[in-house]
């Protein structure tokens, strides 16, 4: 073992953290499989920005009371501070260049680490912080240039931004993917983790989880950009390539999901049959999705049907659409050595978007156990 940095997993889009949803596991075998490393899950807000997020995760590795920063909770119209997270509690209380973090995000938790990083890297939080508190980041199934089912889910093609009337149905399809993972469990314990928005759910007034979702709906937090939604629409995505560096002193890595076949005639992309059945339209809208306008310059609507059901391949691979980020390649067989400031992607195929984590059918837990014990032993190893 060449280090002893700890491992922090973190969850994606309606995702949930250790002691929620009945401890039901967010991350399957990954929370339990042997880890040379010290490891940890982190809770963030399930449906907050990406900005939101890596603020919380910031002050959940460190101790103190979450800051969204001034001008940015200013801009996003929600009060500046959040949570308070005694030390005694803080994952990595001593956190610093000396004793980094190997940060892994699946689906919406890349993009997370992503906007930590670069939040360190800017000493945002006047903590004396650089990119070198972040030893190594770890992607999977990871939402790195987007993802185009924001836009069955009533993004605008244009903007990004949810339409007025869409903020409910983008909650009750994601609302709809977690309960067929946990059951009713589901419904009387899970908070979507608003208080900075005055959105905080109130199980003393047993409060139904249907008055909960129609009161966060009818929000502000929609109507702009700090949001989830547009976080992962390919405009938001593309800002955040434009913004979040790739360092040269990290590790990156993108582990990418596929299960889709490509069409012999269409060339559109669609589900094998065992993908998870609630992600079966999405599959079927990202595989064949066209755009009448280009994102970014050489965009070709073709290169992101291919997909795990929710994520285009082409998105997952590493940060493309804007910025500069190096890539090193394909990762391969039995491959250990890796140059640090560069991008490299594996793919795990035959695999959906939420057979990573979670409890997967049974014939492929064996897979997902031997998936999480070698991505340890390779943080292990850098």
């Amino acid at each position: 073992m060449a280090n002893g940095h700890p491992v922090v997993l973190v969850h994606g889009l309606f995702g949930w953290g250790p002691g929620e949803c009945a401890d039901f596991p967010y991350w399957g075998t990954g929370r339990s499989v042997p880890c040379p490393l010290p490891r940890h899950e982190a809770s963030v807000g399930p449906i907050s920005s990406v900005h939101d997020r890596a603020c919380e995760l910031a002050f959940q590795l460190r101790g103190g009371r979450v800051d969204y920063g001034r001008q940015h909770a200013a801009e996003a119209g929600h009060r500046r501070y959040g949570k308070t997270w005694p030390r005694r509690q803080a994952l990595h209380p001593g956190w610093s260049a000396e004793r980094p973090v190997h940060l892994v995000g699946h689906s919406m938790g890349a993009p997370t680490i992503l906007m930590l990083q670069q939040l360190l890297a800017e000493d945002f939080f006047g903590w004396g912080s650089t990119e070198r508190w972040v030893c190594s980041i770890s992607s999977i199934s990871g939402v790195l240039n987007g993802s185009t089912a924001t836009y069955l889910l009533g993004c605008d093609e244009e903007t990004g931004l949810l339409d007025a009337d869409s903020a409910g149905h983008f909650l009750a399809r994601g609302i709809e993917l977690i309960l067929r993972a946990t059951g009713s469990v589901f419904d009387r314990v899970y908070d979507f983790d608003l208080d900075h928005w005055d959105l905080g759910r109130d199980h003393d007034g047993d409060e139904s989880l249907r008055g909960y979702l129609e009161r966060v709906a009818a929000s502000p937090m929609f109507a702009g950009t700090d949001n989830a939604a547009y976080c992962i629409t390919l405009q938001g995505m593309l800002e955040q390539n434009r913004r979040c560096r790739t360092y040269p002193d990290t590790y990156y890595f993108s582990y990418v999901t596929e299960q889709t076949i490509e069409g012999i005639l269409s060339g559109h992309h669609y589900p094998q049959p065992d993908m998870n059945p609630l992600a079966i339209p999405f599959a079927l809208y990202i595989g064949a999705k066209r755009f009448a306008r280009p994102f970014y310059p050489r965009f070709r609507s073709q290169d992101w049907w291919a997909n795990d059901g929710l994520v285009s391949v082409y998105s997952q691979q590493y940060p493309r659409s804007a910025g500069k980020h190096p890539v090193g390649g394909a990762i391969t067989a039995g491959r250990r050595s890796f140059t640090p400031g560069r991008w490299y992607h594996q793919t795990v195929g035959d695999t959906d978007h939420i057979d990573i984590v979670a409890l997967p059918e049974l014939h492929r837990i064996g897979h997902q156990k031997r998936f999480y014990q070698t991505l340890y032993q390779r943080l292990a190893n850098l």
